[in-house]
C-alpha cells in the first residue's frame, strides 16, 4: 500500500468519503421525517404581525389555526406579561412539559401534534391556591350580583376603552400593586382554571353581558363591563 502514488490513494478515498457524505444525508433525512409536528398558531394581540391574529387564540381549549412543520416535534405556548397568548411550533429542541422564563413572557413546551391546548402554562406558575372538588358541572353567580341591565346600557363602540386588571396567578388584586391594561376591550374577564385553582384576569374584545359566567372544559370565565370590574375573587 505504502507504494501507491498520491494519485492513487485519492482514487480510493474518494469513494470511501462519498459513501460517508450520503450515509450523514441519510439520517438527516430520517431525522426529518420524525420530527414532522402539527401545532396551533396564533395570538390574540392586535399588533403583532408575527403570528397569526385571532381574538379567540387565548381560549383554554383552543382549536383553531393549525400550521405544520417537517423539521420540529415541539409545540409550544407563551404567556405574555400584558396579558395576550401566542401558540406556535416551538423552534428549539426542549424538554417535553418544560417552562421557559423570559423577561416579558413564560413559555411552555409539549411535544406532540396540536398538543399545545387546553393550558394557560398552569405548572409553569407558582401558586398557593387550595383546591376543592367541585361538586357541580354547572357555574355559580359571579361574586357580586347587580340588577339586569339593559341593551341601551351595555352597547358600546369602537371608541369606548376599557381598564382591566391583567395577571396569573393573582387570587388577590389591588390597583397599584397588580398590572392593568387599557385598550378597547368590550369587557373585563377572570377566569379559574379548576385542576389547579389558577386565576386569571384580563381583557377581551368580544361583548358579553354584564355578570356573564360559562364553564368551559377545566376553566370558569365571568366577564363584567366596568373598569377594574375585575377585582373581585371568583367564587366557583
Amino acid at each position: 500500500v505504502s507504494s501507491l502514488t498520491a494519485m492513487e490513494r485519492h482514487r480510493l478515498t474518494c469513494p470511501l468519503r462519498f459513501i460517508a457524505l450520503v450515509a450523514l444525508l441519510v439520517a438527516g433525512l430520517a431525522h426529518v421525517a420524525d420530527a414532522e409536528v402539527s401545532c396551533y398558531a396564533c395570538t390574540d394581540d392586535p399588533n403583532d404581525t408575527n403570528y397569526f391574529h385571532d381574538a379567540n387564540c387565548s381560549t383554554y381549549d383552543y382549536g383553531g389555526f393549525v400550521l405544520h412543520n417537517m423539521f420540529e416535534d415541539y409545540c409550544n405556548i407563551h404567556i405574555n406579561d400584558n396579558g395576550y397568548i401566542e401558540r406556535h411550533v416551538s423552534i428549539n429542541a426542549h424538554e417535553d412539559g418544560g417552562c421557559l422564563y423570559y423577561a416579558d413572557h413564560t413559555t411552555c413546551v409539549c411535544k406532540g401534534n396540536y398538543c399545545n391546548t387546553h393550558s394557560y402554562c398552569e405548572h409553569c406558575f407558582p401558586t398557593t391556591a387550595t383546591t376543592e372538588p367541585t361538586t357541580t358541572s354547572t357555574p355559580p353567580p359571579p361574586a357580586t350580583t347587580k340588577p339586569p341591565t339593559t341593551d341601551a346600557s351595555t352597547e358600546t363602540t369602537s371608541e369606548h376603552t376599557l381598564r382591566c386588571f391583567n395577571c396569573i396567578g393573582c387570587s388577590n388584586v389591588e390597583e397599584g400593586d397588580t398590572a392593568v391594561i387599557e385598550d378597547e376591550f368590550l369587557a373585563c374577564m377572570t377566569a379559574v382554571v379548576l385542576d389547579s385553582g389558577v386565576v386569571i384576569r384580563g381583557g377581551s374584545y368580544e361583548e358579553h353581558p354584564d355578570g356573564e359566567c360559562v364553564g368551559n372544559t377545566g376553566t370558569i370565565e365571568c366577564w363584567c363591563n366596568q373598569d377594574l370590574c375585575n377585582k373581585d375573587p371568583l367564587y366557583y
